[in-house]
């Protein structure tokens, strides 16, 4: 019967069959390919079954997941089609990102579009270093109520601080920005962060210039603080204290610099060094048998040539991180270095007197290392890039040696020979910096930094 079927009458069969016989992989086969954003919601408004289609191929794009309003009002420019996605979406969202926006502007905006809440959202980025446009103490009010489930929050504009400890959930606050602020934190507010959130690991209260925040003894009571990250001023008031928090595993410290630049007669000749070890020692004395990582920044805060004589303070056995940088020590004084078998990452950055030599023997004697930052050191060269790829092509090592050659002696030869060093299966030659470190002539900006391992009684 079917063959007898006129070409006429299978013309009125297949135009019978409509996209509502499709099944649903199908419909997303066909939905997939229209890239067009507008046309994605006119297909999503057309019915329920369509619309749970095309939200499933929302979904599986990260980038869609991103809540950056200025971003997505570019992309869909009619505020119909904008709130019927960011409705749509509205569960799905897992971040929120402001940049140069201002916050009231778009609190605003979502309760415009009848947003209340977006549970899903646990990370929420501000950055604004354009509009100057500060964000109010209600603002951080509502913010709590339309994040009611954030985990990070990090923001470069000031703030009292008023609110913050309403994030129940907060993990990570990152407060820090790279220039000086119109004011910092109230005490009174850090001091009910801490004692209110109850999940925090990771603060950040650093002040680019000069801090007057002060803490007080409730830092001990911090039970799962593992990060801290404040100026010297703000230490100095409880570092005792802070020496006592049960799970701290990282301590960064910003030295203050306060200096009047108009009263500069020549910034050549000026010194920049900032003269303040006491805190620094201190916490080499009480914490030494737990130290397991240490970082200085030896331009601005320059520590005596003898001021790790004999190892008193540091048992070298147990370090995993070393990064003494800007050091004007001559070579051989690094030798007193060389014998830490735990060693994961070395950096020596800008150390002008460093030479292949010193660099092979924390190689040999230091078997975990993964990281060997030498960027900014002249006096190494193209032999140092021999000799370690031939050492290492004679040890039984189950990781690549990532060096990072900025600016150094190395960097002609690499540049000359890219494809060679490239191709090296011992070693990864990076223009970059190693991780956790900060971009410049130091692994850590303007201050030092302290990794200790956990105490027995709380690894469990």
């Amino acid at each position: 019967m079917q063959e007898n079927l006129t070409n006429h009458q299978r013309a009125e069969n297949y135009s019978a069959v409509s996209l509502e016989n499709l099944n649903d992989d199908c419909l997303e086969c066909i939905f997939e390919r229209i890239n067009d954003s507008p046309a994605q919601i006119q297909v999503a408004r057309t019915c329920k079954r369509f619309r749970y289609i095309m939200l499933r191929l929302w979904r599986r794009n990260p980038d869609n997941r991103i809540l950056v309003l200025e971003h997505w009002t570019n992309i869909l420019p009619h505020s119909e089609d904008l709130e019927y996605f960011l409705q749509a979406m509205r569960k799905e969202f897992h971040t929120v990102r402001l940049i140069d926006e201002c916050l009231s502007v778009f609190l605003r905006e979502m309760e415009e579009m009848g947003i209340k809440e977006i549970p899903g959202v646990e990370r929420c980025e501000l950055q604004d270093e354009i509009m100057e446009c500060y964000p109010k103490d209600e603002d951080i009010e509502l913010l709590t109520k339309l994040l009611p489930n954030l985990k990070y929050l990090s923001l470069n504009t000031p703030i009292t601080g008023c609110f913050i400890s309403k994030f129940e959930y907060l993990e990570e606050l990152h407060l820090y920005a790279e220039y000086s602020k119109v004011f910092e934190m109230k005490p009174e507010f850090l001091n009910e962060l801490l004692l209110n959130l109850r999940y925090l690991r990771v603060l950040d209260i650093r002040t680019f210039e000069v801090s007057k925040l002060t803490l007080t003894p409730d830092i001990a009571k911090c039970m799962v603080l593992q990060e801290l990250k404040l100026n010297l001023n703000t230490l100095k008031t409880a570092l005792d204290y802070v020496l006592m928090m049960p799970q701290l595993r990282h301590l960064k410290v910003l030295l203050d610099q306060d200096v009047d630049f108009s009263s500069i007669l020549n910034v050549d000749s000026f010194d920049y060094k900032i003269y303040e070890t006491k805190e620094f020692i201190h916490i080499l004395e009480e914490k030494s048998s737990s130290i397991i990582g240490l970082a200085v920044d030896l331009y601005f805060m320059p520590l005596s040539l003898n001021w790790d004589l004999n190892m008193k303070y540091l048992n070298c056995s147990k370090l995993k991180l070393l990064a003494l940088c800007n050091c004007d020590y001559e070579s051989n004084f690094f030798d007193r270095y060389t014998h830490m078998n735990q060693l994961e990452i070395l950096c020596l950055r800008h150390a002008r007197s460093l030479e292949n030599d010193t660099v092979m023997k924390f190689l040999k004697a230091c078997p975990q290392l993964q990281h060997l930052d030498i960027s900014y050191c002249m006096q190494v060269n193209k032999s140092l890039l021999i000799a370690i790829t031939e050492y290492l092509s004679q040890q039984e090592r189950a990781h690549k040696l990532c060096i990072y050659y900025r600016m150094s002696g190395l960097e002609p030869e690499v540049e000359r020979n890219s494809a060679y060093w490239s191709s090296q299966k011992y070693v990864r030659l990076c223009f970059d910096f190693p991780p956790n470190s900060d971009i410049g002539l130091s692994y850590v900006y303007r201050g030092f930094v302290f990794n200790f391992e956990p105490s027995i009684e709380n690894s469990h």
